[in-house]
């Protein structure tokens, strides 16, 4: 039995993955009785060769492991499967390692017994300049927590971001894996599997405890300081927002067809009044940050009109 897991899912990011595990070489005390466990999502570059390069410099047990179904959700899944430790941490492949972070949670750990699952801070970090359209409450989509300095009990919904969260494994007991019908799939941006995961953790009374020292870097590349790339992800949580309100509430066919048509107005008639031109020139001197929940709204109109046909 390890002291900890620590999992890492990858899909087709070889050259970043590569960067992630130099940066494990400076964690402290990652040594024998802790194993880092790479989960594979059926990539198709050189992921494995990278895996491979690592493992005679890695000071920890170093697992591979390939899992053929698609999706982050049955990665996850999957290292859970294949973990030994008492506490199974998750992070993304796209992180650097503060030092002391594998201490900080083992530490979070120690000194609340009563806890079952934490969460560290994630802090972006941009490989281009930070243009003046990313405001700081735009970094949340950049993995920032904001949970602050203060170590402290996270309330839900509040709850530790996917790139940097830990669980006693017996939570997975409890409460089962990550729901697959959730979480991203190669190219689509689906999210709110955490949200899913914590969710049932609050229905079983378990303590989640923000940890503000176990820090990770999330690399943010050039390609994803873009706006494009932003109105994408706003139109995806606009899908995972509906997926997961129906998986918590099991909401009617009448439900969906409201929503929809009160989305549609709010489209159609944003300013609320009945006048074509006012608003289309709305539309025409819309905010950035307006326009990110406009797509965010059609995300949401689009699945409710397809949970209608669903049903």
């Amino acid at each position: 039995m390890y002291l900890i897991s620590v999992i890492i899912c990858t899909y087709n990011r070889a050259n970043i993955l590569s960067e992630t595990l130099e940066s494990w070489l400076s964690i402290q005390n990652a040594g024998p009785d802790v194993e880092l466990i790479i989960v594979d999502n059926n990539s198709t570059d050189r992921t494995l060769q990278v895996v491979e390069s690592f493992r005679p410099s890695c000071p920890s047990r170093l697992y591979y492991v390939c899992e053929k179904n698609a999706g982050l959700s049955n990665a996850r899944n999957r290292g859970i499967e294949e973990s030994s430790g008492d506490i199974v941490a998750f992070v993304d492949d796209d992180i650097y390692f503060e030092k002391s972070w594998l201490n900080e949670i083992l530490k979070a750990f120690d000194d609340n017994p009563e806890i079952s699952c934490v969460g560290g801070k994630s802090v972006p970090k941009f490989e281009a300049a930070i243009p003046d359209w990313i405001t700081e409450d735009i970094h949340k989509q950049y993995g920032s927590t904001g949970s602050g300095k203060q170590d402290r009990l996270m309330i839900f919904p509040e709850h530790p971001f996917g790139l940097n969260m830990a669980f006693r494994k017996y939570v997975f007991s409890q409460v089962g894996n990550f729901n697959p019908i959730l979480g991203r799939v190669k190219g689509c941006l689906l999210s709110n599997e955490e949200l899913d995961i914590f969710y049932r953790v609050k229905k079983a009374n378990l303590l989640v405890y923000y940890a503000s020292k176990a820090i990770l870097y999330h690399r943010i590349p050039r390609d994803r300081v873009d706006k494009s790339w932003l109105l994408k992800r706003y139109y995806w949580q606009g899908i995972s927002d509906v997926i997961a309100d129906q998986i918590f509430n099991q909401r009617s066919k009448y439900f969906f067809c409201k929503k929809a048509v009160g989305i549609l107005r709010q489209l159609i008639f944003p300013l609320g009044i009945i006048s074509p031109l006012k608003n289309f020139k709305y539309y025409i001197s819309i905010s950035f940050r307006n326009k990110l929940l406009t797509y965010k709204l059609f995300g949401m109109l689009k699945q409710y009109i397809f949970m209608f046909f669903s049903l």
